[in-house]
């Protein structure tokens, strides 16, 4: 009887062992699988992430350009005071006014990195990424704040131009009826005209070299995310 007990004791041990091995083994598993499936959402989130971030890299590029040929374009009439042959009033004013008074709104490619924050997946992004993710973000939002917070200063001074201009285009629809233009006498108001237009220009050109400055240091910022996110994609 002590032979057969313990032979059961022995059997039972074993059974115990085995089946703790085979629970063991199959939380691996599960970890395992588990831990596979976060990998795989996690390489996902980089792929839309990069692809969201080169898309702000082109328009920021775009914004760039269009800047800075506004910029080139402001200077040339600035400069044309300068020159030897005078400038007349209706030609100062043809110049300035055929300059873009209107302002670009922002628009980012924020729609993963908010994903991750609403659904709380952000905690997969390693830490250097996701604090830089975050940075990029408000960053982005502050410029959207500044950039409508200078269109209403701005058009807050291109309103003054209503009573005196009426339309930007009316000026060239005049050339074919001369009575009316005789009538409303547009000329007149160059004086006034030609000082609104040089507080508008000068509001939005600050403006954009500041946002140009900002743009570039944008750049070099999802730059350096981009070259961290590639370290971490496996495909």
């Amino acid at each position: 009887m002590e032979n057969k007990t313990g032979k059961y004791l022995k059997y039972a041990i074993g059974e115990i062992i085995l089946v703790v091995i085979g629970i063991l083994i199959a939380l691996s598993i599960n970890n395992w699988n588990e831990k596979q499936k976060l990998d795989s959402k996690t390489q996902e989130y980089y792929v839309q992430l990069k692809d969201d971030l080169n898309k702000d890299v082109i328009f920021v590029n775009q914004i760039i350009e269009k800047f800075e040929n506004y910029l080139k374009d402001l200077e040339t009439y600035t400069n044309s005071y300068y020159e030897e042959d005078m400038l007349t009033p209706i030609e100062a004013y043809k110049q300035i006014s055929i300059l873009p008074v209107l302002s670009t709104s922002f628009s980012f490619n924020s729609s993963t990195i908010e994903t991750l924050q609403n659904s709380g997946d952000i905690s997969l992004i390693p830490s250097n990424i996701r604090n830089k993710l975050i940075d990029l973000k408000r960053q982005q939002e502050l410029m959207i704040l500044r950039a409508k917070y200078t269109n209403d200063g701005k058009n807050s001074i291109i309103q003054n131009l209503n009573p005196l201009l009426g339309s930007t285009t009316l000026p060239n629809r005049l050339n074919s009826q001369p009575k009316m233009k005789e009538f409303l006498n547009i000329d007149k108001n160059l004086r006034e005209i030609i000082l609104v237009y040089e507080g508008v220009h000068r509001w939005k050109s600050i403006s954009e070299q500041e946002s140009i400055n900002k743009f570039k240091d944008m750049l070099t910022e999802i730059d350096t995310i981009v070259s961290l996110i590639n370290k971490e994609l496996k495909i």
